[in-house]
């Protein structure tokens, strides 16, 4: 397995990890809110459960993304407005990420972290049009929903959780 790692040049903003065998094998993709300290052999609790969920599910490759690429520990400290600069950046390396691995799978996960700041719908909603023009809008997955109906947070669901469709609403 070969790791996939990209982030800016001081670290402070991460766009894409996950590992890979074979660019043509099933792949899943799953959309978190913001990414936390997780880099190659170092994940995360969440990394730890994304990635034990893609092989529960039979994939050979998973990746993370993020509706906004800021690390931060706490999505608290997500910038009070968007950067516009680094939006467009995760936005260019997320085309990267689906245009290598053409038999993926998106999962969202986000949960109700999407209310953090304002300006993170019109994050999403600029990856769910990405996600769409380059034809994957019909493999879009969530474990479960929130009350408020947005996809749930994978840390604490089952690594055997059916993966149910999810259409995107905001």
């Amino acid at each position: 397995m070969e790791w996939l790692y990209r982030n800016n040049l001081n670290n402070t903003a991460r766009f894409v990890l996950g590992e890979y065998d074979n660019l043509s094998d099933r792949t899943l993709i799953c959309v978190g809110i913001n990414p936390s300290t997780a880099s190659p052999n170092n994940l995360d609790p969440t990394l730890r459960k994304v990635k034990a969920i893609s092989i529960t599910h039979g994939y050979t490759n998973w990746n993370m993304i993020n509706v906004y690429p800021q690390r931060a520990t706490n999505p608290k400290n997500l910038h009070l407005t968007c950067d516009l600069l680094l939006h467009e950046e995760n936005l260019t390396e997320i085309k990267r990420l689906l245009l290598m691995f053409n038999n993926s799978t998106i999962l969202f996960a986000y949960g109700n972290l999407i209310n953090q700041r304002p300006y993170l719908k019109n994050c999403l909603s600029d990856i769910i049009n990405l996600i769409s023009e380059l034809g994957f809008s019909k493999q879009n997955y969530c474990l479960k929903k929130t009350k408020k109906g947005n996809p749930m947070h994978p840390l604490y669901q089952k690594t055997e959780t059916i993966f149910i469709p999810y259409q995107y609403c905001i």
